[in-house]
């Protein structure tokens, strides 16, 4: 089969496409033939060493609760295809079937998944992580690694929703707690994740605010929920604090991973309001006890999605409550090209990828 793999870290250039043998099938397997999977900034920093990289001592730094990065790897978080073949003790799939991967696997007996926490659960694998992803022909995994899809969602709409989707539904629900009427602001919200938490924000019932240094981009931020759109520039905080009637927001989500705009979203803030910080994972805060203590202030992170999250995925992407905007599609052969498109950042959604021409 065609796939793609990295033996090494570094640019686009380690993408090897080729030829790779097909993969084994359990007893519990379901073989999938994959129609479309798709780019994320994660991959980027796998393919980069992120991962791998050391603190000052020179010791490496290891994500808590997960297993080492192992070589050689195939990414993508993504899949959504076909049932090819199952294993004998398989009963929920048959070939034929159509489905998408789960991205955000649980381990039940996991004490962070009895804790209701199954997103920070370790001891198993994910894919594109520490399982063979997306990027391939074919891919194989335990049955409760996929989930069914419907005739009349499309494969596209499938690979480029659940890892966007999942964790930001578990932003706007868990990490935001967003009720009816509150306004919530999203920085660097033309990227999956950001499309993805207007459009749940909106659901919820709240006044969403996204910003932009390109004002081009509002059409495609206005169609996925905000309902104001502010290009940066030198007044942006008087902008925000204007559409809110000068109260502040009271939720804010953070995906450039820059201080300027960390502050921003501290300095639009209202008393009691909350922050959710997923961008920028090796920056500081440009935050002080005085600002925390002066707002009251509630500063979050997140990682991944619950069981509960990717379940509630899946039913606004049935129901067609929610769908994620492509940017474009490009053969895998493409895939260094997506990557570098990827990292340019200039994207109005998400890059899917076709393993089959």
């Amino acid at each position: 089969m065609k796939a793609v793999r990295i033996f090494d870290f570094g640019g686009p250039e380690v993408l090897t496409f080729g030829d790779y043998p097909m993969p084994d099938v359990g007893s519990s397997d379901v073989l999938v033939r994959v129609e479309a999977t798709s780019v994320s900034g994660f991959d980027l920093k796998y393919r980069g060493g992120y991962l791998h990289r050391t603190t000052g001592e020179g010791q490496p730094v290891k994500l808590q609760g997960r297993r080492s990065f192992p070589m050689p790897m195939q990414l993508g978080r993504d899949s959504a295809g076909i049932v090819e073949a199952v294993g004998e003790a398989v009963t929920m799939f048959r070939p034929g079937d159509r489905v998408v991967g789960m991205t955000h696997p649980a381990n039940p007996n996991s004490l962070e998944t009895i804790r209701g926490l199954g997103n920070l659960s370790g001891g198993l694998d994910i894919p594109g992580h520490t399982m063979f992803g997306g990027y391939a022909q074919y891919v194989a995994r335990p049955e409760h690694l996929w989930m069914p899809l419907p005739d009349h969602v499309t494969f596209d709409d499938a690979a480029s929703v659940m890892w966007a989707a999942v964790t930001s539904h578990r932003v706007v629900v868990s990490r935001l707690e967003v009720k009816l009427g509150d306004y919530v602001l999203v920085t660097g919200a033309t990227g999956g994740m950001g499309l993805s938490t207007l459009r749940l924000a909106k659901l919820a019932g709240a006044i969403t605010i996204a910003t932009t240094r390109d004002q081009q981009k509002s059409e495609v931020l206005r169609n996925s929920g905000a309902d104001h759109v502010v290009v940066t520039g030198d007044n942006v905080v008087r902008a925000v604090r204007d559409i809110t009637g000068g109260r502040g927001v009271d939720g804010a989500v953070e995906y450039t991973g820059t201080q300027p705009m960390m502050r921003l979203c501290c300095s639009v803030m209202r008393l009691g309001g909350t922050v959710c910080l997923v961008g920028g994972e090796r920056e500081a805060l440009p935050l002080t006890v005085g600002d925390a203590n002066g707002l009251e202030l509630n500063v979050r992170g997140v990682r991944g999605g619950t069981p509960a999250d990717q379940q509630a995925v899946w039913e606004l992407l049935v129901n067609g409550s929610l769908r994620v905007p492509i940017d474009r599609v490009l053969p895998l052969s493409a895939v260094a090209e997506a990557h570098v498109l990827q990292d340019a950042g200039n994207l109005r959604g998400r890059i899917v990828l076709h393993p089959w021409p």
